[in-house]
């Protein structure tokens, strides 16, 4: 199993660092391009929301992201939480999902994204704030 921590205060000024950092996990994991190129946009935008929503843009507060590769009954698969000091949400009660794509809706399009690319994906409301999990299955 391996695990890797990252934290960054709330603020988008860390994406381009975010996205190195799963860059250099994904390769050293040896996953391909294109899954990659997935794996980025949908812990982007997971980052995206927790900054803004989650914590509101404040950068005292922290945002942090835990990529564990794993293997479950003998079926390797990637997990990504991304936690915030936020209230959080239950994704049954999101609306919006069915607007995605239509040209007037401007936001509220990255979960309808994450939940495409991902092969599974939670919220957990948790005491010190909320988690969204996305869950890959590596092949």
């Amino acid at each position: 199993m391996t695990v890797h921590r990252i934290s960054f205060g709330s603020s988008i000024v860390h994406c381009d660092v975010l996205r190195r950092c799963v860059q250099a996990f994904g390769k050293s994991e040896g996953y391909g391009e294109a899954f990659l190129s997935q794996l980025e946009l949908t812990v982007h935008e997971a980052f995206v929301n927790a900054v803004m929503h989650g914590n509101g843009s404040d950068p005292d507060l922290p945002v942090t992201i835990i990529l564990r590769e794993n293997l479950d009954n003998g079926v390797r698969y990637l997990q990504v939480e991304i936690g915030d000091c936020g209230k959080g949400f239950l994704l049954g009660e999101r609306h919006g999902f069915e607007k995605c794509g239509e040209p007037d809706v401007f936001s509220g399009r990255g979960l309808p994204l994450i939940a495409h690319y991902t092969d599974s994906l939670r919220s957990d409301n948790r005491p010190d704030g909320s988690v969204l999990i996305l869950r890959y299955i590596s092949s």
